[in-house]
């Protein structure tokens, strides 16, 4: 039904308005926050640059309102974000600190079990920038 719709509407043959077959497991997220610090370039070990940054969320408080009335503080959460690609890494090169952006990025996690076989295994967000986009830039400082 869907489809004959989708066909009709569009023009377009062989497209299906529901797949049913699996997505490769992908993990997505955005983040609205600031950039902590100028993004730096880096080298892999094969000679390739990328570019690395940082930005900072502040998340909302959580719990109930103590007796005194008052919420639990806010917190902030910093993120390590990685750029590959050279249109990507020149776009970077005109975002600075104290942007505040919107991102749209892919994350994975890496188990890495601990050296000595004790204790907890470490996990490792790999957060690999999708794009971004300019909310706003920092205020001019005021001169006097």
């Amino acid at each position: 039904m869907f489809a004959s719709t989708l066909k009709n509407a569009t023009g377009l043959r062989g497209v299906r308005a529901f797949s049913q077959s699996h997505s490769s497991n992908m993990a997505r997220m955005q983040l609205v926050g600031r950039l902590v610090a100028d993004p730096e370039i880096r080298s892999t070990k094969n000679g390739k640059d990328f570019m690395r940054y940082t930005v900072a969320t502040t998340d909302p408080p959580t719990g109930p309102v103590g007796e005194d009335g008052e919420r639990p503080p806010q917190t902030t959460s910093y993120h390590r974000l990685y750029v590959f690609g050279e249109r990507n890494i020149e776009r970077m090169k005109n975002i600075h600190k104290g942007y505040q952006v919107l991102v749209d990025a892919d994350f994975r996690i890496e188990r890495t079990p601990p050296a000595d076989g004790e204790g907890p295994a470490r996990d490792t967000y790999l957060t690999t920038h999708r794009g971004i986009q300019v909310l706003s830039k920092p205020r001019a400082p005021e001169s006097e």
